[in-house]
């Protein structure tokens, strides 16, 4: 809890968020032309700034290949030097051929090779499963077997690949560029429907989050909504 009243409201910070998601810069995890596939909340702040980050690491099916899986970031606070809302994809190649040959079909749906079977994840080599029961032991549902696409191999290959998929802590704070504690950091919350035009300010997660950041106060984010952020409850994201 801090010392001194912040220099911000919750209000303002809701307000924020609020005019974000009418201006499609706040993470809508059934967009029609991403594959949801992990998704992390930070909050950091202090009594003078607050930063709400999301990630949102996914498939573009606008792109094709590696150039189709990164990581979204939305970047949120009082004192960012750019806009709050969604930045520019990862400067960063999350996944690349191994030494073992091209890892896609070729086509633009994100076809794996099924003649290769590693890959590199933030130049990790891992294997890649081609064995159906592999994905059924992962719920994971192949859209058109035998084929198997990059983000049904991402999901089922959660929570190994989590870590290499996710920001590091240094390239999280790079992103905002500001010395601030951090207060709260989700792997499991309830997101916004947008679609179902839910705004954040209505939203329990994000109202919560204003409340701490106003006050320092962690102990008031006490959810009572079950977690939805998993790519299972998306299931429109892609799909266009």
């Amino acid at each position: 809890m801090y010392e001194n009243k912040a220099a911000f409201s919750a209000r303002s910070i809701r307000s924020q968020l609020d005019k974000c998601a009418e201006d499609y810069t706040f993470p809508m995890l059934d967009n029609g032309y991403i594959y949801p596939v992990v998704s992390r909340l930070s909050v950091y702040g202090d009594p003078q700034s607050w930063v709400i980050l999301i990630e949102v690491v996914g498939y573009f099916n606008r792109q094709s290949g590696h150039e189709g899986v990164a990581n979204t970031l939305y970047v949120f606070g009082n004192h960012l030097s750019f806009k709050p809302g969604m930045k520019d994809r990862d400067s960063y190649s999350l996944t690349a051929d191994s030494e073992e040959g091209p890892t896609f079909t070729g086509d633009l749906h994100g076809t794996l090779n099924p003649d290769v079977h590693s890959m590199l994840v933030r130049e990790k080599k891992v294997n890649i499963r081609h064995d159906p029961a592999f994905y059924e032991s992962r719920n994971v549902v192949l859209e058109d077997p035998p084929a198997i696409m990059i983000y049904e191999f991402l999901r089922a290959s959660l929570p190994e690949l989590k870590d290499e998929l996710l920001s590091t802590e240094e390239e999280l704070r790079n992103s905002f560029n500001q010395d601030l504690p951090l207060l709260l950091r989700l792997d499991e919350w309830c997101h916004p429907d947008l679609v179902e035009e839910e705004i954040p300010s209505k939203n329990e997660t994000f109202r919560m989050i204003a409340a701490l950041l106003e006050t320092g106060d962690v102990s008031l984010y006490q959810p009572t909504k079950e977690p939805n952020n998993h790519w299972s409850n998306w299931p429109g994201g892609g799909s266009l």
